[in-house]
């Protein structure tokens, strides 16, 4: 428990002597003696964070550490308060004054008059804290010392040192006794690669997923049925590598499974080591270095077809240290690695022979067969009283044997099995975790994947225990808010976004967090946590009072400050008072209950009311006085205006607007010096296949855009002919990276103003949208663009264009593109997009091609992983893809809208890479004979690619009456 306590007490710490170093250096603003406080304060908490970063070290674990380090926190929090509010009061305005001669001095002069007894009062404050840090040091000294804080050496480290396999296979080395389900079909695959007599060269297999998943259980399965056969390979040995690997121990370890006597254990036997027995040889080992022992193990593997499984692999570095001591002798030999890292999984298979297969969760019938079974002895023996609660309790085990497993042991030790104790584990399987004897193992297995986290990666993973049990979460925000909260810093070369992206880039590399929607381009869009993680990362977050959650399996006992406040359930009555919500940080509201009245948080950064459906304008009315606001989401909500004075919030950075009725921006939002992300406009989405597809709004463009210079995303505004003199402000957002844009005009002054505004973001704009919904797009303006956007990664246009604009061809980087209803025709505009060296994802929406036959020809598309094509109004549509094009393609995706028919698809057995060939048609004898054709060109393909079919009933828009159906989606996350 203490690496969570330290990893947030020191992040705390972390950020606020940041704050601290920067105050410290306008000693201008401060009074009499507060400058030497707060250098003693800076002192004193930069010795308690290196202390800190010494226990992370030392995995203490006793209580009174435990203690001291929440106080540490605590006090962190409490400085940090009265910095920023210090700031606020002071430092802000001084420097409003800074510069020199005699107007600058009676103003800084009039400034400390007016703010005397602020500054007194906060005198008084960085005073108390300044004993309370002094008490707290005293007090650990006193009840602690340092002889003894860290205990005996090496006697804290037995709770994390212990080998997560180790804990798998006391659960899993008796099948039977566990009546274990879904191990054969997950093993065909990997024993066929085992055990292909065709390859010769060394071949290593990873298999890799969330912890609890059985990679354990299915490696000795497979391991023990090969070990049965005798015949495959000559030797084999299974080892644990886990999270403090000795590689000394490892390689040890094979040499005692591997090494066989030369002659039988005698007085006068001989091994090929000279020693009298194998025994004794294993004895000598222990004093051998790494390079003795790695040219033992050469020199017994080489020349023979060998199978070593490593098993629970944590590191790239782990793999390196073994990995050169394993020959390559060509003869069919075999690696099997288990990992929970999918960076790790990736690294062992270096070679396209290799192969990483991602571990599945047991599907919903395999989960009941494991579940009942460990109960009930069979699945039909359940009662049907106890379904309805079981199916909940087996969504909340996501699939995971080992859940499945530990709460089924648990439930089958209760004396009674009854629906009221079923639903009382249920609801309190939080606790059960943390008190139950027959979840301990399944509470370690997860708490490895946490534990083994880098401290700043472990408060970043802490704060997802902000979103209630199976919330969709949206990694944008994700990644925004953790920016607001100060867990993330920019590195040199990197922004802070990119530094948050990368820290989510290793939850997924880990296995902890699950993606649930993906782009093809292999970005994470939409994620969710593991119910049972969840339940870990909650029970510490609510215990070392990182959050304060409501909700119904919790009720707020105020006995703390709160810091950060997440409503998921219930009414917020309780919590209510001016003195307990004093000190919040970020509040996120996920219930329906009455909306908190947001004046008395005057410290709070974030505050998130995505999809609060009782929101309105009015409660919004004092959400300008928080002066410390960074983020801000009313998306989703009934809000249709913001606050005129929303330019006070000058500290905000991300404003999220997204699905409302919000069309015109207060004035004042041009005076927000940090904003960086402004999300707004809205989408009508109808589902039906009717035509219009979508009915969708952006933001006006107010006047005097170009004055928030900090601006990297602006997605989406409208410009109409009441906003087209605004059109050259964004010109001068010089940071912009993503740009969307609606014209609603077709002046030329309008579009060529836009034009003028994407040459000067030539340098900047990676990502532009550009729709015109109802209209052709001025394609004169657009070819005239004078400076071609070099570095733009993602287009998205909509809107008649009928041919592409001279600069096309200029786009090196481009990297993904989207047309819809563009009415392309020439051959030479299909041919230009062909050439792109960079694009890797091209979507053809509804007339973006019109022409009849879509042909590649060889060395076309180089790169091109997905293609889609939506046909549309041509009677008869051809494609073909000739040897050599699309080597790369892995994907196809063809549907046909109204009167469109696909007369012929060849050339599919030419596309080496393809994996799935995906096609919605009409109903007929002709589309089923096409898709039977494709089925056979696909048998042909070496790859044998998948082909599905869907078939679609479309009406056409001259009949429809109906408005658009429902309201959702949005343009950009």
């Amino acid at each position: 428990m203490e690496r969570e306590v330290v990893s947030v007490a020191e992040g705390a710490v972390h950020t606020l002597l940041g704050k601290l170093g920067k105050i410290l250096m306008q000693e201008a603003q401060l009074l009499g003696g507060i400058r030497s406080e707060l250098q003693y304060l800076k002192d004193e908490l930069e010795s308690m964070t290196a202390f800190l970063q010494d226990l992370t070290e030392r995995n203490e674990q006793r209580k009174q550490v435990k203690i001291w380090m929440k106080q540490v926190r605590e006090i962190a929090y409490d400085v940090e308060d009265c910095i920023d509010e210090f700031k606020y009061h002071l430092g802000d305005s001084d420097d409003n004054h800074s510069g020199g001669g005699p107007v600058a001095f009676f103003c800084r002069a009039t400034h400390i008059l007016l703010t005397t007894r602020v500054r007194h009062r906060i005198a008084k404050q960085i005073q108390e804290l300044k004993k309370r840090t002094k008490d707290i040091s005293d007090r650990n000294s006193r009840y602690n010392g340092n002889h003894h804080i860290f205990g005996a050496a090496g006697s804290s480290t037995a709770a994390y040192d212990t080998p997560a396999n180790h804990l798998d296979l006391d659960l899993h080395i008796d099948a039977r006794r566990r009546q274990l389900v879904g191990i054969e079909p997950r093993q065909e695959n990997i024993v066929l690669w085992l055990m292909e007599e065709t390859l010769l060269q060394l071949r290593v297999i990873s298999i890799f997923g969330f912890g609890g998943l059985g990679k354990t259980t299915l490696a000795m399965t497979i391991y023990q049925s090969l070990s049965a056969e005798g015949e495959r390979f000559q030797c084999q040995a299974f080892v644990t590598v886990s999270q403090r690997f000795d590689v000394k121990v490892l390689m040890r370890g094979i040499l005692q499974q591997i090494i066989q006597p030369v002659y039988k254990k005698g007085p006068h036997a001989k091994t090929e080591a000279g020693e009298t027995s194998r025994e004794d040889l294993l004895k000598v080992m222990e004093a051998w270095d790494i390079m003795k022992l790695a040219n033992m193990l050469r020199q017994h593997l080489e020349n023979r077809r060998y199978l070593i499984v490593l098993d629970d692999i944590w590191s790239i570095s782990a793999w390196e240290a073994i990995r050169f001591s394993l020959p390559d002798s060509n003869n069919g030999s075999r690696i099997l690695v288990t990992t929970r890292n999918r960076a790790v999984a990736r690294t062992c298979c270096f070679h396209e022979y290799d192969q990483a297969y991602e571990i599945e969760a047991l599907t919903d019938d395999e989960s009941r067969d494991l579940f009942f079974k460990r109960i009930f002895g069979s699945t039909v023996n359940c009662p049907d009283n106890l379904r309805e609660i079981s199916e909940k309790i087996l969504r909340k085990c996501g699939g995971t044997p080992l859940a499945i497993v530990s709460i089924a042991g648990l439930l089958a030790s209760k004396p009674v099995q009854s629906k009221e104790q079923w639903q009382k584990v249920y609801s309190s399987l939080g606790s059960e975790l943390e008190t139950s004897p027959s979840l301990e193992r399944l509470k370690k297995i997860l708490e490895l994947s946490y534990n083994e986290l880098p401290y700043h990666l472990k408060t970043c993973f802490l704060y997802l225990s902000v979103y209630p049990e199976d919330h969709i979460i949206r990694r944008k925000s994700v990644l925004r808010r953790w920016v607001a909260e100060r867990f993330v810093t920019d590195r040199r070369g990197l922004g802070v976004f990119e530094v948050a992206e990368s820290y989510f880039d290793e939850f997924i590399n880990r296995s902890i967090i699950h993606p649930v929607d993906m782009s093809f381009t292999g970005k994470v869009k939409t994620f969710r946590v593991h119910d049972m993680m969840l339940e870990i990362i909650v029970s510490k977050s609510v215990e070392e009072n990182f959050i304060t959650l409501v909700g119904e399996q919790h009720t707020l006992v105020p006995q703390e400050k709160i810091r950060r406040l997440t409503v998921h359930s219930g009414v917020m009555k309780d919590i209510a008072t001016s003195k307990m919500l004093s000190h919040v940080r970020s509040l996120s509201i996920f219930s329906y209950g009455e909306i908190l009245r947001f004046g008395w948080m005057k410290l709070m950064r974030i505050l998130d009311l995505e999809g609060c459906g009782i929101l309105r304008d009015r409660d919004l009315k004092n959400v300008c006085r928080l002066f410390q606001l960074e983020y801000l989401s009313v998306r989703r909500t009934h809000v249709i205006e913001l606050p005129t004075q929303i330019g006070n919030l000058k500290k905000l950075e991300t404003l999220d607007i997204r699905q409302t009725g919000i069309k015109l921006l207060p004035s004042s939002i041009t005076s927000l010096p940090h904003l960086t992300n402004l999300l707004g406009g809205s989408r009508f989405y109808n589902h039906s296949g009717l035509w219009p597809i979508s009915e969708f709004w952006g933001l006006h463009v107010p006047n005097k855009l170009g004055n928030l210079n900090t601006l990297e995303t602006l997605a989406q505004v409208e410009i109409t002919e009441y906003t087209s003199h605004s059109v050259i402000e964004l010109g001068k957002l010089s940071r912009l990276r993503k740009l969307g844009v609606m014209m609603f005009v077709d002046d030329d002054s309008s579009w060529t103003s836009l034009v003028s505004a994407l040459k000067n973001l030539s340098s900047s704009l990676c990502s532009l949208l550009l729709w015109r919904p109802d209209g052709a797009m001025n394609f004169d303006s657009l070819d005239s663009l004078s400076r071609p956007p070099m570095f733009m990664r993602s287009i998205n246009f909509r809107g008649q264009l009928r041919k592409l604009p001279k600069w096309f061809p200029f786009l090196s980087n481009l990297t993904e593109l989207t047309l819809r209803a563009t009415e392309l025709s020439a051959k030479e505009d299909l041919e230009v997009l062909a050439r792109l060296p960079s694009l890797l994802y091209l979507r053809l929406h509804h007339s973006a091609y019109v022409e009849s036959e879509f042909s590649v020809t060889a060395l076309e598309f180089p790169v091109l992983k997905l293609l889609v094509i939506h046909i549309s109004m041509i009677e008869a549509w051809k494609a073909r893809f000739h040897e050599g094009a699309l080597p790369r393609l892995e994907k196809l995706e063809l549907s046909l809208f109204e009167e469109a028919f696909i007369q012929e698809i060849s050339g599919i057995e030419f596309l080496p890479n393809l994996k799935e060939v995906s096609i919605s048609v009409c109903p007929g004898d002709a589309m089923k004979d096409l898709i039977q054709s494709l089925m056979v060109d696909a048998e042909k393909n070496l790859n044998k690619p998948t082909v599905t079919s869907k078939i679609k009933k479309w009406v056409s828009h001259k009949s429809r009456t109906d408005p658009p159906l429902d309201y959702r989606g949005n343009l950009w996350s």
